[in-house]
């Protein structure tokens, strides 16, 4: 008994102190605290960066909504009080947000001459779902003044997608006569009449006008409200392009032409270059029905001495930029040309109230430049 005691008492004093040894040892290991520490902030950390990537995803179907719809309410309101609200439904549809964003029914109200629009949406999280977040709600509002002198009313847009403001969207040389019914010019770049004025109620450039008529410099370039037409635009050549001329009177025919029935409209490929011949009426001088002419990978050319008018016409010029497509006058040498454009009519024509038109998508050999041979 003597010397059990003594010998407890030292396997006691060994444990005391190992036990002192390993309370020590685990005050100093930090290891496991750092772990515990991430483990508990990479909760907060992942859904901050994920509310980061859910909120920029919301704000850019936000920003694509709010375009459309300034888009629609513009359009509504260069169409008047009668049927405003049908354009503007058309042209926000023809801007949609992308299929995963659940949006209400666009939403439109006038009041006097001041044409409001607005929609709704939701947009599906993708990395906040897992904390109860199963989408973010998106609205936009346009407003769109109807009064006099506020809405464009230019007949001729040059929009020149991508370039400059110094870009000359628009050149008149040598005294052309462009003759505009109680409507101007627009370029969302510049424009130049090299001192001759063309004779339009106003000539508004985003940059700069220069020698036109009743010049205004450095407005706000306008929306391309007739973006949404391109869809509308068929295409039969594929890469054949012999070119087409076109009398006045005749009805064209032949391989570098497809005649088709679209709607309550009739419609013709051009292959090619369209060349207008001779003077007179293109399809008649009272044509019941709207008549489209898509030119394809080619240019509008106005044959010297042709003097054309195309009633319940619209020209559209596209393509895959394999070729130049402009509209081209004659120019010097006393050659000289007159082309009339008068639009579609027919309501259920995506292309009433619309002449001419240049696929947005289209940058080769764009740029008109006319001289004193065009009227």
């Amino acid at each position: 008994m003597s010397i059990s005691r003594p010998q407890n008492s030292f396997s006691k004093a060994v444990m005391r102190t190992k036990v002192r040894f390993l309370l020590s040892a685990f005050r100093r290991e930090e290891r496991g605290q750092v772990a515990v520490v991430l483990s508990l902030a990479i909760l907060p950390m992942l859904g901050l960066v994920g509310a980061a990537v859910d909120y920029s995803r919301a704000s850019s179907v936000r920003a694509q909504l709010q375009g459309a719809m300034d888009a629609a309410v513009l359009a509504g309101a260069k169409d008047g009080p009668s049927k405003w609200q049908t354009t503007a439904l058309a042209t926000f549809n023809a801007n949609t947000p992308p299929s995963y964003v659940v949006a209400a029914k666009p939403s439109f109200s006038s009041a006097g001459t001041t044409y409001t629009g607005s929609v709704s949406a939701t947009v599906p999280t993708a990395l906040v779902k897992v904390m109860g977040f199963n989408s973010i709600a998106v609205s936009v509002t346009s407003v769109a003044n109807g009064s006099p002198g506020a809405v464009d009313n230019s007949c001729i847009v040059a929009l020149d997608h991508a370039n400059s403001v110094s870009h000359l969207g628009m050149t008149f040389d040598g005294a052309p006569n462009v003759n505009l019914d109680k409507c101007s010019l627009r370029s969302n770049t510049s424009m130049t009449c090299n001192g001759h004025g063309s004779g339009t109620s106003a000539s508004i450039a985003a940059g700069s006008a220069n020698g036109c008529s009743n010049p205004k410099s450095n407005t706000a370039p306008v929306p391309d409200i007739y973006a949404s037409l391109a869809s509308h635009i068929t295409r039969k050549c594929g890469a054949s392009m012999p070119g087409f001329t076109w009398s006045a009177g005749t009805t064209p025919s032949g391989p570098a032409v497809f005649q088709s029935s679209v709607g309550n409209y009739t419609q013709y490929n051009i292959c090619g270059d369209l060349t207008l011949s001779g003077s007179g009426f293109l399809t008649g001088s009272a044509p019941s029905t709207d008549t489209v002419i898509v030119v394809e990978n080619g240019s509008l050319n106005l044959a010297n001495s042709s003097a054309i008018s195309a009633l319940r016409t619209t020209i559209v010029l596209t393509g895959d930029n394999s070729a130049p497509s402009a509209v081209n006058f004659p120019s010097g040498k006393g050659h000289a040309s007159t082309l009339s454009l008068s639009p579609s009519i027919d309501p259920a024509n995506p292309w009433q109230g619309v002449a001419l038109y240049q696929d947005p998508a289209l940058t080769n050999g764009v740029d008109d430049s006319w001289g004193p041979g065009a009227t």
